[in-house]
């Protein structure tokens, strides 16, 4: 069953990202799936720590290694326990404001590859104009954003920081086979 896949970051426009996805779960009558995602490269998951186990002679710097690699563990940990607390808030708003059968859930990767794996389940992709890297940057577009318009081929919805519900719409036409699509789409959809 395809789904309303909601990013959500903890930034700024997190509470946006849920009102928007209820939002669209409700007049869709699709279940939202919240996720969460910790990359890679910032936040290693624990059994990928550094082995120093083949690191002999370095005397007082191998206690010191050991001590960075206990605080990288330690680091991930925390990460994943607030992005469950991000999620059970994310979740709360998001049924608060009507979204149909809400599910979370938390992965360790990158935002692109994780959004790839899970395209064929996705009906809308729902994403905050911007995230954490960039929320005291009010207007410039997050660092993913062009990347997952791009890859995905999905319907995306972009939320700014806050949500108001569409009363109206405009669509830019202009002739192209793509315009074209758009537009069919659109009317297709009981979204709009």
């Amino acid at each position: 069953m395809t789904k309303i896949i909601a990013c959500i970051d903890g930034s700024i426009t997190s509470p946006s990202v849920c009102k928007a996805s209820a939002w669209v779960s409700a007049k869709l009558q699709a279940p939202l799936d919240l996720l969460h995602v910790l990359d890679k490269t910032e936040y290693p998951k624990p059994e990928n720590s550094k082995n120093l186990s083949g690191n002999i002679g370095l005397g007082s710097r191998e206690h010191l290694l050991e001590e960075l690699v206990k605080l990288d563990e330690k680091r991930g940990r925390l990460a994943l326990e607030h992005g469950k607390n991000i999620l059970q808030d994310a979740r709360a708003l998001a049924q608060q404001h009507g979204a149909v059968e809400v599910t979370t859930h938390q992965r360790h990767g990158g935002l692109m590859e994780t959004l790839s794996d899970l395209q064929d389940d996705t009906r809308v992709l729902v994403l905050g104009r911007q995230g954490q890297a960039h929320e005291n940057e009010t207007h410039s577009l997050g660092s993913h954003l062009e990347n997952v318009i791009r890859a995905l081929n999905k319907p995306i919805l972009i939320t700014l920081p806050e949500f108001n519900t569409p009363q109206q719409f405009m669509i830019a036409y202009d002739g192209s086979e793509t315009a074209t699509k758009a537009l069919e789409k659109v009317a297709e959809s009981d979204l709009l």
